[in-house]
Parts: structure tokens; sequence; C-alpha cells
């Protein structure tokens, strides 16, 4: 019963913490707003739980859906343009994620896992789920995503000011 107890006391920090994340209009600020203020709480409380199994299987549903509601066919054209473009800045982009994964490792830093989910490029929720799902360290990865997207929101100006594109 205490894990009911748990999961809606949870439940409803997350909330306060989502609605406080998009009034603040941070990136991302539900989710962000809302991993915040589990953090806290947890900190505060000392608390070592963990959501049950079957709630993270919900959450994995929910975030398929979300991501697979993104697409649409209209899409098809763009992808077919683009497809060389993608292929080439994957490969860099993971390559780049395996090496400097490897060194945290080597250097005692990050776990692999933890350490290539943090360097890799991609949505934070889908990336969350994936540590879930592979014991790697959800809390890192996050936090690796959030200074990544804090960082791209900071720089995009001057870097679209410095290529003349806005």
């Amino acid at each position: 019963m205490a894990n009911v107890g748990n999961l809606a006391m949870f439940i409803f920090v997350g909330l306060v913490g989502g609605v406080i994340g998009q009034k603040f209009k941070i990136p991302a600020g539900a989710l962000i707003g809302a991993m915040l203020a589990v953090i806290a709480v947890k900190l505060i409380l000392k608390s070592e739980w963990e959501l049950p199994k079957n709630v993270v299987f919900l959450l994995q549903v929910a975030v398929g859906i979300m991501v697979g509601a993104q697409f649409h066919p209209s899409l098809l054209p763009t992808f077919y343009k683009i497809i060389i473009p993608v292929i080439v800045s994957c490969v860099i982009l993971v390559g780049t994620g395996v090496v400097i994964a490897m060194l945290l490792s080597k250097l005692g830093i990050l776990d692999i896992g933890t350490g290539y989910l943090g360097t890799s490029p991609g949505a934070m929720t889908v990336l969350i789920v994936l540590a879930l799902e592979n014991n790697a360290n959800a809390t890192v990865i996050s936090c690796f995503h959030l200074f990544r997207l804090i960082f791209v929101i900071l720089t995009a100006p001057l870097i679209f000011k410095l290529l003349g594109k806005v």
C-alpha cells in the first residue's frame, strides 16, 4: 500500500513541477519541471522509492504514442530528400557518442550505458525510457540532455547570426 501512496505523491509532485515548468516557459518545461520537482522531493525525503515496473511500461507506451503521433504522411517527401544527410549525421553523432562514452567509462566517470545514452542525440523522453529499461542512470542522462538543450537554446541565436540566417 505504501507503493500506491508514494506513486500518488510523486504523481502529484510531478504534476505541480510540470505545471510550474510550463508556466515559466522552461524548454521542455513539463518534463524538466516534473523531473526536478520529483528529484527535489526525493532528496528532501531521502527517498529510494522507484516507479513500479507496470507503471514504467505504461509510461513507455505513452511515450511511444506521443512519438508516433508526431508522424504525418506529408513528411515522406521531405524524408526522401534528406535521407543521405540524416544517415551521415546519425553515424557521426552516434559514433562520437560511442567514443565519448568509452572515454567516460575508461576514466571511471560513468558506466558505458549511461555515457552512451547521455551523449546520444535524440529526444530526452525516449532516451530516459531506454535508460530505465537498460539500468542506466536516467537522472544523469536527463542532466546531459537538459544541459545540451539549454546550450542549444542559448547559442542558437548567436549561431544563426554568425551564419547570416536571422
